[in-house]
């Protein structure tokens, strides 16, 4: 683990319970190292930016299940009436937008406010001339 729960709780002010934030951390920390395997290891050096990105990606990577799970399995209750019984439940999803698609989408817009900057998001390719 490159984030420990001391530093998400103390030095990020993250809200999860340990249990959670160790499944998020690991899936934040897969989905992270999934962006920029093509820049080398983000996670080879210790570095407050990247673990904040992680904590960030945590966080968003819990919230979207707890968004699309709520609490009968079918998202949280946006309305609700009662004469012809009509439900809708809210969605931060796209149409069509699967509950995977959300989840990486949420993660990526987290981890992109503080990895951009530091050029591990780049997908650009060097060339090196002879001449």
């Amino acid at each position: 683990m490159y984030v420990d729960f001391d530093y998400y709780a103390d030095e990020f002010g993250g809200s999860m319970q340990e249990e959670e934030f160790l499944l998020a951390e690991r899936a934040a920390e897969a989905y992270i190292r999934y962006l920029t395997f093509p820049n080398g290891d983000i996670f080879a050096v210790e570095d407050d930016t990247v673990k904040n990105a992680v904590c960030a990606a945590a966080e968003s990577y819990h919230d979207a299940a707890q968004m699309v799970s709520g609490a009968d399995g079918k998202g949280p209750l946006k309305s609700e009436s009662n004469d012809g019984y009509s439900v809708t439940y809210a969605s931060q999803g796209i149409d069509g937008e699967t509950s995977e698609q959300l989840q990486k989408r949420k993660m990526y817009e987290a981890v992109r406010m503080y990895l951009l900057p530091t050029g591990w998001l780049s997908r650009k390719v060097g060339c090196i001339c002879a001449d």
